[in-house]
């Protein structure tokens, strides 16, 4: 038992505790039932989607800069809210205060489709990144960039727990940490744009870049 199960133990008591745990193993269970075996090709999608698609984010984080220069400050600081939920939460402080190892498919009676490196699994550090950029655009007045980046990481947070790589509740903690960053960024609103955004813009327009 992980320090996080048994601080979960102690607070919620046997009862609670084993019923959150089966509800997430069978919710996984469930995903990747849906998902993996029905097809060659849709174990190839699903496959890419939840490992390279996080890849296509700084990319589209560039367009969007360059795109929608009256966007930059909402942009710019649903990143820094992604800085701080991604490296600061998720990756660096979460894992070594509670571990929780990846799921283990055989003891939830799941289809393996892919190898998973024996690293920690709460919270969901993709989810984190993907969440902090939609509850940022939303929280910094670009709702509708934030309908899409939801689509985007709920679709990338279901094919993570379709393939096995975590369980439910690391994503709803990945979209805590997120909402944890968001509010980092919005109480550091000033002084992340005042120092760090407008300096970086004053240099693009010394160079002709709009």
């Amino acid at each position: 038992m992980s320090k996080l199960e048994a601080g979960l133990f102690c607070f919620l008591g046997y009862n609670r505790f084993v019923r959150i745990l089966d509800l997430d193993q069978n919710v996984l269970a469930f995903f990747n039932g849906l998902l993996i075996g029905r097809s060659n090709f849709l174990d190839e999608l699903v496959k890419t989607v939840a490992v390279y698609f996080i890849y296509a984010l700084p990319v589209i984080l560039l367009i969007l800069w360059f795109a929608f220069a009256k966007k930059r400050e909402a942009l710019w600081l649903s990143f820094m809210a992604c800085l701080f939920s991604w490296l600061a939460i998720a990756k660096a402080i979460v894992p070594n205060i509670w571990f929780r190892p990846r799921p283990d498919l055989g003891l939830v009676g799941a289809t393996e489709l892919l190898f998973r490196r024996p690293d920690y699994s709460f919270p969901s550090d993709h989810a984190a990144a993907l969440f902090a950029i939609t509850f940022g655009l939303y929280a910094f007045g670009w709702k509708r960039a934030g309908h899409w980046f939801l689509v985007y990481a709920l679709i990338v947070s279901i094919t993570r727990v379709a393939v096995g790589v975590h369980f439910p509740l690391d994503i709803l903690a990945g979209a805590a940490a997120a909402a944890i960053g968001v509010g980092v960024a919005a109480l550091l609103k000033r002084p992340l744009v005042k120092y760090l955004m407008d300096p970086i813009v004053s240099l693009m327009h010394k160079v002709g870049i709009k």
